[in-house]
């Protein structure tokens, strides 16, 4: 739609205004998540020779999430890193 794109184009002249590296804060709710495909969605459409800042995916343990949050956490990181690779995406994940 109309105005994804143009958010789509924020975001992808955001991204090359500068060489400093993204952190995106990821707890894996809907609006981290959101987040995430949006930016993801946005510097996929660029080519991989302007993919040149890292975007550092973070989640925070605070160590008071069930054992299922924990493990999803942990799988869905898991997923971003295959799928940054594959799609060759700057994207890395910490815990």
């Amino acid at each position: 739609s109309g105005i994804l794109e143009g958010l789509y184009e924020d975001i992808r002249q955001i991204y090359l205004a500068d060489n400093r590296p993204w952190v995106v804060g990821y707890s894996g709710g809907k609006d981290s998540t959101t987040a995430l495909q949006l930016i993801w969605t946005a510097i996929k459409g660029l080519s991989p020779a302007q993919r040149t800042k890292t975007i550092h995916v973070i989640s925070s343990d605070t160590l008071v999430e069930t054992p299922v949050v924990s493990r999803y956490i942990d799988e869905t990181l898991a997923k971003i890193t295959t799928a940054a690779a594959e799609q060759g995406m700057p994207v890395v994940t910490r815990k």
